[in-house]
């Protein structure tokens, strides 16, 4: 790369005019879900799911421009079961669209992540919402999966077609 084409110099974030979590922070106030806004930069919002309730984590990096979402599962994983979740996650992966499932070594846990670049644009409402559903959605859709890894020893295969089977009509 030349000297007069920089990779990262071409936006400050001082030409935003709103920050993201402010936006965030307004789709949640009108649904009513409880959060906390950390700082100008972090909020954490509660919402309650079908198997768990989840705490879904905001930050807005400044220094690259974008917002990160970050959502943790509460169960630990435990070593016997660790690389039969690496294979779920790689198959749910494979089937998601919106984000990433990954591992976070330290807890022993998993996490949803997903990023959203934020350089010379801001976030609409629209898109708040979007990402806040969307991730639920997917979390909502293979947490069962996870469970089934974890507590019932499933094979990953066998707990991602469990969760992906649709219901025809009513029971």
């Amino acid at each position: 790369m030349g000297s007069n084409s920089p990779a990262f110099d071409t936006f400050s974030t001082a030409d935003q005019e709103s920050n993201p979590i402010d936006v965030i922070e307004q789709v949640t106030g009108a649904r009513e879900w409880p959060y906390e806004r950390e700082s100008d930069v972090e909020l954490t919002l509660f919402s309650g799911g079908k198997w768990t309730d989840f705490r879904l984590g905001f930050n807005y990096l400044t220094d690259c421009d974008a917002v990160q979402l970050t959502l943790m599962f509460e169960a630990r994983v435990p070593e016997p079961r660790q690389n039969e979740v690496f294979h779920l996650l790689a198959l749910i992966n494979a089937r998601n669209w919106l984000g990433h499932f990954d591992w976070w070594a330290e807890e022993r846990a998993v996490m949803f992540r997903y990023g959203v670049p934020m350089r010379g644009s801001e976030l609409s409402s629209g898109q708040a919402e979007d990402i806040i559903d969307l991730a639920l959605e997917a979390c909502e859709m293979f947490y069962p999966a996870l469970q089934y890894v974890i507590w019932s020893g499933m094979a990953a295969n066998d707990a991602v077609n469990a969760c992906m089977m649709e219901t025809m009509g009513e029971a």
